[in-house]
Formats: C-alpha cells, sequence, structure tokens
C-alpha cells in the first residue's frame, strides 16, 4: 500500500507539476519518439532577447537555459515498440501485451518546438520535433495478455503480479549539468518501486533545467505524419537525415 501511494503521489506530481496535463492527455498523443534521438544540426525559430522570433542554425545560438524559450511546446507521448526473436524493433499502435512477447517502452515528455517538412519526393508532410526531453523506457517481455502497456499505474501493478518482467531506464537528451547528470538513476528492474523512484529522478531532472550551468543541446526527438495513419510507412533513417540538416 505505501508503495502503491508513494506511485500515485510521484504520477500526480510529475503531471501537475511538470506539464499541467490530466493522465488522459499524456497518453493521447500521435507523436513517434525515436529509441535514441538524432542530433539536430539545421535551422530552429529562435526567441532572442526582444522576445523575437529569428530563423537561426543551433550552431550559432548560445546553448544554454536561453535557449528554452525558444521550445515552448510541451508534449507527452509514448511510443510502443515490439521486438520480433532477431532483436528488430517494428512500431505498434495496439497498446494492450500480448503474452509472451517482448516490448520496448518510451514514456516521453518533451519541451519541443514543431517544424513542419514538405517532403516533395514521397509527396508526406510530417512534423518533427526539435528540443529536449526527459524519458522513461521500459524493456518488457509479457507474461500475460490484455496488459496495458501505455498506462504506468497498470503497468505498475502488473510487475508486482510477476505478470511482466524487465527493465526500466530514466534518460535525459539534450539537457546536461554535473547536477542534473548526478541525478539520473541507473537501470533497474521493472517494479512499482523502480516506476516511482524513476518519476521522482523525473521531476527533480525538471526542476534544474532553468540552472544556469545547465547546457542545452536540441535534438530531433519524435516525429508524426499529417495523417497519421502513413506512420507506418515512414522510413526513419531517411526521415532523421531529412530533419537533421533541415533549412527553412
Amino acid at each position: 500500500m505505501k508503495i502503491k501511494k508513494l506511485l500515485t503521489a510521484a504520477l500526480l506530481l510529475m503531471i501537475t507539476f511538470c506539464w499541467g496535463q490530466t493522465v488522459h492527455d499524456l497518453f493521447a498523443t500521435n507523436f513517434i519518439s525515436f529509441t535514441v534521438p538524432q542530433s539536430y544540426e539545421g535551422q530552429i525559430s529562435y526567441l532572442n532577447s526582444n522576445d523575437l522570433i529569428e530563423k537561426k542554425s543551433v550552431h550559432d545560438v548560445k546553448h544554454d537555459r536561453t535557449l528554452l524559450p525558444s521550445f515552448p511546446n510541451l508534449v507527452s507521448n509514448v511510443t510502443l515498440y515490439e521486438e520480433n526473436g532477431n532483436g528488430v524493433l517494428s512500431l505498434i499502435g495496439n497498446s494492450l501485451s500480448v503474452n509472451n512477447k517482448s516490448y520496448t517502452v518510451i514514456y516521453d515528455y518533451t519541451q519541443t518546438q514543431t517544424i513542419l517538412i514538405n517532403d516533395a519526393s514521397t509527396n508526406v508532410n510530417y512534423y518533427a520535433l526539435i528540443g529536449i526531453s526527459v524519458r522513461m523506457v521500459a524493456k518488457i517481455v509479457s507474461k500475460s495478455s490484455g496488459i496495458n502497456l501505455a498506462n504506468l499505474y497498470g503497468l505498475s501493478l502488473a510487475a508486482d503480479k510477476k505478470k511482466i518482467a524487465g527493465s526500466l531506464e530514466v534518460r535525459v537528451n539534450g539537457i546536461s549539468s554535473q547536477q542534473i547528470n548526478a541525478l539520473v538513476p541507473v537501470t533497474t528492474d521493472l517494479s512499482s518501486s523502480s516506476i516511482a523512484n524513476a518519476l521522482q529522478a523525473f521531476a527533480t531532472v525538471k526542476s534544474h533545467i532553468y540552472d544556469a550551468e545547465t547546457k542545452i543541446t536540441p535534438q530531433f526527438l519524435a516525429f508524426s505524419v499529417i495523417g497519421n495513419d502513413k506512420n507506418k510507412d515512414i522510413d526513419i533513417n531517411k526521415l532523421s537525415e531529412k530533419v537533421r540538416s533541415f533549412t527553412f
């Protein structure tokens, strides 16, 4: 009961303190997170000291907390991948587990700007999220069907009932400082206590993002195709190449 209360409190703290979203909104996005964020070397909409927007290369802006106002969009999303026997990850849309399957689930909390890409070569338009994130990554082996992998509270109960096994880790993308680096917990087993600890670490990291010593390095974190039904047909490697050096 104590762990349950701790998890619930940590989850509410994360939602209220960091994003101000409801639990429903937390899992209601169409953005797909990369398993490994890509470095971004293109242009951004930069909010300068006069509160005016300029188009600037990320190489020409100072990578400290003054860059954060240029990333005004807060997006929380969950991306689910299924792993086959050869370790290849495939994007899946259904959040319910199948017995004896392996999954990678990314719970991403991002501060970004959204860039609209018009790809004339494929006649596909898509959004790219450029910015920073704190994420939790759960590597799961399901021992039961019907578990909602997108719901952290349900995942915690399933772990305690031994319906799933796996590991959990916290990753910080595009944010660095000596203090933040020390806050990131090591990879641990998947349990209600590890989920609660990960949520607490997330909230603490978020509280230090605006510290004077924090360095900000924009990352290409996620994408969403307009129409969304085309997401499954996108070549992520080609997409990464297009966005990485994008200019307006």
